[in-house]
């Protein structure tokens, strides 16, 4: 942290209170990158994943963390998500898609994942798996693939890891665990093809190897019958190759955060969330370790000379109650190190002219505060977030314009929007994709809900907009209500059923009573 850290905070990070470790050992997973990526993934990537999750990955995030990064990631995530995904387009499609398929796909675990590991590598792989006659969507992190890529940045060649677990027990008593590859590619005839293998994983319990690219799958003999029977549930068929159904590639879309790589000219990958961001979560840890080290200096204590406890030593070595005590007991009873200049209590009934002295460092809560909460702003704003919106306690008692809280709602959703802009095309084709796999004729594209900041002002202006008559019945009932289009044309039809009912009545619906004055 650039100082010296106290014994109590060294020995507290120490034991178990350093950020947790990746229990899987990357290491290999880096050593088979294409080299013109190595140096961009293992220095940039791999770091701005560490501070993502809040774990440390080497010399990175390894020392008291405020884990700040891991906050802004998953504040990202929910913002960037929404609050519902809709679709438009045919309404049988439509209603295919909201009423079953999101359902029994998993769609809303699948999307939060790969929103997640879009913030926090840059790039995901997403993917179509048929299991038993369904249709289901899945998301890897950067560090769990290998992608090749054409000049439009559709994937041609891509190796996909997971992990395979089994409770039958080998020699010694060790539990048998297995990676499972995936390799999607194109054959010497074109054809769009899929291979499976199983391979051992290993190292040791907690920090599990990645198996190499290349490394040659085991028979389906040889695999525990825990494993055989997982592969079955999933109608897996282990070491051959099988053709695969999909019109639009190999059934993989690879989603990035940014549309170009700031660092590899033309790579197909985006820039993690936290990219560039990094010396600023080191100044928060730094600000975060400086803090704590306050606390621990700040504790009231009574300052005792050595020397005194020196001269005393021999004349108060006897037992009973004039021997000298710690806060917590007796100082020949305790462990004390001679050579120790911490601060220390001493109680004595012998020397009543000496007074201890009280001493009481200042602990600097308003300028760690202050440090605190102009780091947070800094790294907010380059992640393109308003400040507020991933911290709403950084908002002030100040009175604010209209127009500064405009302005801030501005940044975040554009950032929305753009990340939208990005992935959307690539999810419409995801959707294409599923409807012909379900013989639908029909259309359908997502539409994923923007940020909208301020709610209350949001519905208001929706309103004016609609009295105004600038916005149809149709628009103005479906962004009010954040409905899909299936509800909203029911919606509708109810409305103007009502309307007409009120109209048919008398007195505007009183039902002919002369309700007086």
């Amino acid at each position: 942290m650039g100082f010296e850290m106290p014994r109590y905070l060294e020995n507290y990070l120490s034991t178990k209170s350093k950020p947790l470790n990746n229990f899987v050992n990357t290491s290999t997973y880096y050593a088979n990158l294409n080299p013109y990526y190595i140096n961009y993934m293992s220095t940039t990537v791999r770091q701005c994943m560490a501070y993502a999750y809040g774990v440390q990955d080497g010399y990175v995030n390894d020392t008291a963390s405020f884990n700040i990064g891991a906050t802004i990631k998953d504040a990202a995530t929910r913002i960037v998500k929404g609050n519902k995904v809709m679709f438009t387009g045919s309404d049988t499609a439509c209603e295919f898609l909201s009423d079953t398929w999101l359902t029994h796909s998993g769609f809303d675990l699948f999307f939060d994942r790969a929103i997640d590991y879009l913030l926090a590598g840059g790039t995901t792989a997403v993917k179509l798996n048929i299991n038993r006659g369904k249709l289901k969507p899945s998301a890897y992190r950067v560090d769990r693939f290998y992608a090749d890529c054409d000049d439009d940045g559709d994937v041609t060649f891509i190796t996909f890891l997971s992990s395979l677990l089994s409770s039958e027990r080998g020699a010694g008593g060790t539990n048998l665990q297995y990676w499972l590859s995936e390799q999607r590619y194109y054959n010497q005839k074109g054809e769009k093809c899929v291979i499976f293998k199983v391979m051992y994983k290993g190292g040791v319990a907690g920090t599990e190897v990645v198996p190499g690219i290349e490394d040659a799958g085991l028979p389906f003999d040889a695999l525990p019958v825990e494993t055989q029977s997982l592969l079955r549930r999933k109608n897996i068929r282990i070491n051959e190759e099988m053709l695969l159904p999909f019109e639009d590639g190999l059934g993989v879309w690879l989603w990035r955060r940014t549309a170009s790589n700031s660092c590899v000219p033309g790579a197909p990958m985006g820039d993690p969330l936290l990219f560039g961001v990094e010396d600023i979560l080191w100044a928060i840890d730094t600000v975060f370790g400086g803090s704590l080290i306050d606390v621990i200096q700040g504790r009231g204590k009574i300052l005792v000379p050595k020397r005194f406890m020196r001269s005393l030593s021999k004349s108060l070595a006897g037992s009973g109650e004039n021997q000298p005590k710690w806060l917590g007991g007796s100082i020949f009873n305790s462990e004390y190190d001679d050579e120790d200049d911490s601060l220390v209590y001493l109680l004595t009934e012998h020397d009543k002219d000496f007074t201890p002295q009280s001493v009481q460092f200042d602990i600097r809560s308003t300028a760690f505060k202050e440090m605190f909460e102009t780091y947070i702003r800094q790294a907010c704003v380059k992640c393109g977030f308003a400040p507020t919106s991933i911290f709403p306690f950084l908002q002030d008692n100040s009175p604010r314009t209209a127009t500064e809280v405009r302005s801030e709602d501005n940044l975040t959703q554009a950032t929305v929007q753009s990340l939208h802009r990005l992935i959307v095309p690539l999810i419409d084709r995801m959707i294409t994709e599923v409807l012909r796999f379900y013989s639908f004729t029909g259309h359908a594209n997502i539409q994923l809900s923007d940020y909208i900041g301020n709610k209350l002002q949001y519905d208001q202006n929706l309103r004016e907009n609609y009295a105004a008559g600038a916005m149809p019945l149709d628009v103005f009932v479906q962004k009010i209500n954040g409905i899909s289009k299936r509800e909203t044309d029911e919606y509708v039809k109810k409305i103007l059923e009502e309307q007409k009912e009120k109209q048919a009545q008398p007195f505007g619906g009183l039902g002919g009573f002369d309700v007086g004055v």
